[in-house]
């Protein structure tokens, strides 16, 4: 007798007899998921760009456009009709009795032969992740830790700008440095047709890069929380507008298709991005005007641009521009090609994990991107199993937080396309301090000389910040200029933990480089000396070799004639250029 296994059931079978049928669903319905295939369904949910706390809320019946996006990104691929099916049953339990669950998953699974076929790469790397989940995980906390050691930075002041105040202290208090930062890159998108006059007389806009480092479970969705806090009536309103008016315009495109009174397309604006390619960027920048500003929110850095090393250099220079106010123009060689001339503008907030930030980011091709981010790495907490709660706002309270945002949002859409330049005398006298704090520590040999390279952009990072608050109260409040003064030590403290010994070494070996060259410049001046006023090839051959040099010198020597050191008296003869030597 041979045993058949079938699932966790055994049912033996005689030589010769008809095989088993197949397993029904009710067979299999005590089959549990696999840790792994759990892994890769939550990942395929991420693909598709859902929330997992909104694909099965009881009496919101978009249950069936849920699983369906999961399984068009192929989740069928990566398991077994049998384990998708306990799966869902594992995380979509309202759902999966339904009728239309079981008829959805056979149809793909049917239709589409979902467990062969072509895997693409996104596939083949969430495939990779389920398998070796623990690896990762253990990476990032061994990598957390090393950028934890020693780690000690400056704490907030104790009393913060009101509008600060209010937007932070629903929090847990822990992660109140964390949500500041997040708190003036938003204020500084808000405010984005305000502009100052930095110490060295170019104009500055209110726009930050900001950059939140932590592990996995340690808090940092509390940023998007306040995110959406701070853009709900705001940012938000506008992109729904400018959509609105895209949609009514392409209505009316198809309606009049052939009349001549056609509308041209419209182009929305809007303001937040949340996905990142070098086209849409452009195409965002290019219609939202010069004076704009996009807020870039990036949950997972992986957000910032999906594609390989190479194109995110080629993105990272845009977003460079966009620190700078530079313009940027790219020319095509056909004209039913996009030509781009557009001044950039951005605020950038991105969160992630450290392997996946710093890979990003701040890799060796990419210094300049490094300068320009406020690195935010989470404090070390105390181990809970239980989630930290908001402690909402008194209504009072939340109407004045309301009203504070939408004053500013009020007084930057009543400049239009325009700009308005801020007098900041209190700020700037703070940076100066500052500057000459720092200048004062690396006389007294405290700083190296990376340390104090890092510097440079600290002051405009303190200047940017408080942009909004003088444009939203019309003064420089005592509580603004203590604010920023926190914003640069603890802007600088971070970028000099994780950064200052790869500058130092990245300077070492650009001297030793440059060391090189000019060492090799000056290596023809003594073998010169060594020769006769007038001398042969062949004198000159003998002196290279003599100085274990290569014999191959007719190019040299060329060379030579052209930059003025020697000159051909004859063939084969030469005649050093005293004024030269």
């Amino acid at each position: 007798m041979k045993e058949i296994k079938v699932k966790r059931r055994y049912i033996l079978q005689k030589e010769g007899e008809p095989k088993a049928p197949p397993p029904t669903t009710a067979m299999v319905e005590t089959e549990e998921p696999l840790e792994q295939n759990l892994k890769r369904f939550d990942l395929c949910v991420e693909m598709a760009g859902l929330k997992p706390e909104e694909m099965d809320i009881w009496g919101v019946h978009n249950w069936h456009s849920n699983l369906m996006a999961v399984l068009s990104v192929g989740a069928g691929k990566l398991m077994s009709r049998e384990q998708f099916r306990a799966v869902v049953r594992k995380r979509l339990p309202n759902y999966a009795k339904t009728e239309d669950c079981e008829k959805l998953i056979g149809y793909f699974y049917d239709k589409y032969d979902s467990e062969r076929g072509y895997m693409s790469a996104n596939l083949r790397e969430i495939n990779a992740k389920a398998q070796a989940p623990m690896a990762e995980e253990d990476e990032d906390d061994r990598e957390m830790e090393k950028l934890r050691e020693g780690w000690n930075p400056p704490p907030l002041p104790e009393k913060l700008p009101r509008l600060v105040r209010l937007l932070v202290k629903p929090f847990p208090k822990q992660y109140h440095p964390m949500l500041t930062i997040t708190a003036l890159v938003v204020l500084g998108a808000i405010a984005s047709h305000y502009r100052s006059l930095y110490l060295d007389g170019r104009t500055i806009a209110a726009n930050l890069f900001a950059a939140i480092i932590a592990g996995s479970g340690m808090g940092k969705s509390w940023v998007n929380e306040l995110f959406e806090m701070m853009c709900r009536h705001t940012l938000r309103d506008w992109d729904k507008a400018e959509w609105q008016k895209e949609r009514e315009n392409k209505e009316e495109r198809d309606r009049k298709a052939n009349a001549k009174d056609r509308p041209p397309k419209y182009h929305p604006r809007f303001r937040i991005m949340e996905t990142m390619s070098k086209t849409s960027f452009l195409e965002v920048q290019t219609n939202l005007g010069e004076n704009g500003m996009m807020l870039c929110n990036y949950t997972e850095s992986d957000e910032l641009v999906n594609a390989t090393r190479a194109q995110f250099s080629n993105i990272s220079v845009l977003l460079r521009k966009a620190w700078d106010l530079a313009m940027h123009q790219q020319y095509y060689m056909s004209d039913a090609s996009c030509n781009t001339q557009c001044r950039l503008c951005a605020a950038i907030l991105l969160t992630g994990t450290p392997m996946s930030v710093l890979n990003r980011l701040f890799q060796d091709t990419e210094n300049g991107m490094m300068q320009r981010f406020i690195p935010m790495i989470m404090p070390r907490l105390k181990r809970t199993f239980r989630p930290p709660t908001l402690v909402p706002l008194s209504k009072d309270e939340e109407a004045e937080r309301d009203g504070l945002i939408m004053s500013l949002w009020q007084k930057d859409l009543a400049l239009q396309d325009s700009t308005q330049m801020l007098e900041m005398p209190k700020a700037q006298k703070a940076i100066q301090i500052w500057y000459d704090t720092i200048e004062e520590r690396y006389n007294n040999g405290e700083l190296s000389e990376a340390e104090a390279n890092l510097s440079h952009r600290v002051g405009q990072f303190m200047q940017r910040a408080a942009i909004p608050f003088v444009a939203l109260y019309g003064e420089e409040q005592k509580e603004v200029i203590e604010l920023i003064r926190w914003l640069g030590n603890f802007a600088y403290y971070n970028i000099c933990h994780l950064f200052a010994t790869r500058v130092n070494k990245d300077m070492k070996e650009s001297e030793e480089m440059l060391q090189q060259h000019i060492d090799a410049r000056l290596k023809a001046m003594p073998l010169l000396n060594n020769l006769p006023e007038v001398f042969t090839l062949k004198q000159f051959k003998e002196e290279r070799i003599r100085k274990g040099q290569s014999e191959n010198v007719r190019m040299l020597l060329t060379r030579y004639c052209k930059v003025g050191r020697i000159e051909r008296v004859s063939r084969g003869v030469y005649r050093k250029v005293t004024c030269n030597m």
